[in-house]
């Protein structure tokens, strides 16, 4: 009987330590389970959490990016994505325009002043002007005396400025000529910050005088690479690039042989057909109100009378 009684008790005995290990079995699966599924993903949160994007304050939109290059923009800066400075042919103003404007660079602007009887502008234009040296040259103008050119540009007003420069800069490597020129907007824009800047092109000059070495370094190819430097200037700085040389210009690129009395500066004739493609290239504002329109049943006339600028109009009959 006793026999009996320990080999049932030794029975009970396995059953309670399977039944144990089957238990410690499942706590362990358990716990792994856990481990698994929940605690190591939760501690992967908190190590790197996901990225929540773009703050955006409740009721207003993302701001858009449609250049793609994952930046907000500035609020204080006009976005361009896809700007041109090039100013296309546009209406025709009349030279009531240049009232609000200021032109200013070397001598060829002076001529373009003269021949035009342009008395309403705003002349910084001075004999051999150049961007090494309008820190030096000096103006004067009616009720601000005489000062540099570079400080009399915060002193004038004017709702547009026409700058040409090159002539006198040919000296300049192309990239020393575009950073020069990018400080001379600069100063222009931090003054100026509502006026429009229209940047013309370097003129050539004749090929005869190209070819006679007393151009002072002027070249075509310089040339060509000046206005390459212009262009990208304008476009990095949004302002307006006026290519005037194709109106005054042979089939070869070469400045006119006819529009030029020295192989340089131009004529009366060609500083009026240079004033006339100013006026049929403009960006009119937005809230524009025709108060440049030419004169219904009048044409631009092309002779200067009695001290009146040629573009001043005359009956079309």
């Amino acid at each position: 009987m006793r026999e009996h009684y320990n080999h049932s008790r030794r029975r009970v005995l396995r059953r309670r330590r399977m039944l144990v290990a089957a238990a410690a079995v499942l706590l362990v699966a358990a716990v792994i389970f856990a481990m698994v599924h929940w605690v190591i993903p939760a501690l992967n949160k908190e190590i790197n959490p996901p990225d929540p994007g773009p703050a955006v304050t409740p009721g207003e939109n993302p701001v858009p990016d449609p250049a793609g290059t994952g930046t907000k923009p500035d609020d204080d800066i006009i976005y361009h994505p896809t700007f041109d400075p090039v100013v296309p042919e546009s209406r025709q103003v009349s030279e009531k325009w240049f009232d609000d404007a200021v032109i200013l660079g070397d001598s060829r602007s002076q001529g373009l002043i003269l021949y035009n009887s342009l008395s309403n502008c705003t002349s910084l234009a001075v004999k051999s002007l150049s961007l090494t040296n309008y820190t030096k040259k000096e103006a004067t103008l009616p009720g601000l005396g005489t000062d540099t050119v570079a400080n009399m540009i915060p002193k004038v007003g004017g709702k547009r400025f026409y700058l040409i420069f090159g002539m006198n800069d040919m000296g300049l490597d192309a990239d020393t000529f575009g950073a020069y020129f990018g400080r001379l907007v600069e100063l222009i824009q931090k003054s100026h910050p509502d006026a429009d800047i229209y940047v013309q092109a370097v003129l050539p000059v004749t090929e005869l005088k190209e070819q006679s070495g007393a151009s002072s370094g002027f070249s075509l190819a310089h040339v060509r690479e000046f206005n390459e430097q212009l262009m990208k200037v304008c476009t990095d700085y949004k302002v307006w690039y006026v290519d005037i040389p194709p109106a005054l210009m042979d089939e070869k690129g070469y400045l006119l042989d006819g529009a030029s009395w020295d192989g340089v500066h131009l004529n009366a004739e060609y500083c009026r057909v240079w004033m006339d493609y100013l006026l049929h290239h403009v960006v009119l504002p937005d809230d524009y109100n025709g108060e440049y329109d030419v004169p219904e049943g009048y044409r631009p006339g092309d002779v200067v009378m009695d001290g009146v600028t040629v573009y001043d109009f005359k009956p079309s009959n």
